[in-house]
């Protein structure tokens, strides 16, 4: 985790009508049992820890959107 300092890139779809649209979809999950924190180099005095360690964070996302929570958000310090 980079501790709120990378952001995920904006993106957008451009459709045709003339083409068809093909979607992929990957995903990148750490193994459940293994714990996951903010990079030790990325947190310092003027950047506090932003985000506590978990696990599991898949499940977390999860259980936040069947209540329409930003899991991201339930794991902020």
């Amino acid at each position: 985790m980079s501790n709120g300092i990378f952001k995920s890139p904006m993106h957008r779809v451009s459709t045709s009508s003339q083409r068809d649209r093909i979607s992929v979809a990957v995903f990148h999950l750490p193994n459940a049992e293994v714990e996951i924190e903010p990079v030790k180099g990325l947190i310092d005095e003027e950047r506090p820890q932003q985000y506590r360690k978990l696990k599991n964070y898949a499940a977390i996302n999860f259980e936040c959107f069947q209540s329409g929570k930003v899991a991201l958000e339930t794991v902020k310090i």
